[in-house]
């Protein structure tokens, strides 16, 4: 493995520059899982790169109709997971390969349901996790979460 950290590479004519880092980079893969709901903008469901699989944030959409589910935080939280499982299971993954979440709440009281729901899904070897609120989500969620799993 080749590892490359504040290198001056000015000396390097541009041509040659980037052949070798062209090099070293991994491809992009764009992933759109069948079973996913539709995205809301220009972006993906995921992005492959290396062993690296990095999901865009998902909040509680019904792949079957489009609309958010109804429910308190609870229900939201559940199908926030599941939306991210079809990811996961599109590419083979289970919720043990997630190394980094990021939690965005629309109410940090609702913390507790949130996170009963989401230790139904990461059970062992937890990823690390932050959490925080935000003044809004897409559609009006309540709960959005997105990660970062390595195959």
């Amino acid at each position: 493995m080749i590892v490359v950290s504040n290198c001056n590479l000015d000396f390097l004519t541009s041509d040659f520059k980037g052949a070798r880092l062209a090099g070293l980079m991994a491809n992009k893969q764009i992933i759109k899982p069948k079973n996913s709901p539709a995205a809301l903008g220009p972006y993906n469901h995921a992005v492959r790169i290396g062993d690296l699989l990095f999901c865009a944030g998902q909040i509680p959409i019904n792949p079957k109709d489009g609309n958010l589910v109804a429910g308190d935080i609870k229900v939201a939280t559940d199908r926030v997971l599941q939306n991210i499982k079809a990811i996961l299971d599109d590419q083979g993954l289970t919720f043990a390969n997630v190394v980094k979440s990021t939690v965005f709440m629309a109410n940090l009281a609702d913390f507790a349901g949130m996170n009963e729901v989401y230790g139904k899904y990461f059970t062992e070897n937890f990823p690390a996790r932050s959490t925080v609120q935000v003044a809004a989500l897409p559609k009006a969620a309540t709960v959005e979460i997105e990660v970062i799993a390595h195959f």
